[in-house]
């Protein structure tokens, strides 16, 4: 059997431990993580955000998306079917006046992260393409498992591919 050296702990004084004489408490803009040696002035607030895309400004157009369960069984029954290898496209006329997407990853494509930057990418390309889209319409983005290893240009030339066949763009469309 191992014996452990006796410990201390019962003999621990009662006292409360004296106070320090510089003890203080943070100031309120103070961060908390530095030293007290690397400190700088606190910073005037509140700051503007860095964008990280320059052409999205206060006044970019923002994108309806699909989101009601109905929406998407219109498209399924009802909508024209364009493709190509990287997306399929389902496109519905609706007498409304904003264009609406709505965006399907499957789990073929791979984990959350994967399918999260597909979309992101394309959610992207369809905000640069949409003062160009004529109102009235609903858009099913099928995502396929080739897309993930598309770039940017192919990318982008398969979306609108498909949107232009589809009506999207202007006219009628192509059968």
């Amino acid at each position: 059997m191992e014996r452990y050296p006796p410990s201390d702990e019962a003999n621990l004084p009662a006292q409360e431990a004296p106070s320090c004489k510089r003890a203080r408490l943070p100031r309120q803009d103070e961060d908390q993580r530095r030293t007290s040696s690397a400190r700088c002035p606190p910073r005037s607030r509140p700051q503007e955000a860095n964008r990280l895309t320059a052409d999205r400004g206060h006044n970019s157009s923002r994108l309806v998306m699909l989101s009601s369960p109905k929406d998407f069984a219109a498209l399924q029954g009802q909508g024209t079917v364009r493709s190509n290898p990287l997306l399929v496209v389902r496109i519905y006329r609706t007498d409304l006046e904003e264009t609406r997407f709505g965006l399907s990853t499957g789990r073929k494509l791979g984990g959350a992260v994967v399918r999260n930057r597909v979309r992101r990418r394309i959610r992207e390309l369809i905000r640069v393409m949409a003062p160009s889209f004529q109102p009235g319409w609903d858009v099913l983005i099928i995502a396929r498992p080739p897309v993930i290893a598309a770039d940017h240009e192919a990318l982008t030339t398969a979306l609108h591919s498909l949107l232009r066949r589809g009506g999207i763009f202007g006219g009628r469309p192509l059968r």
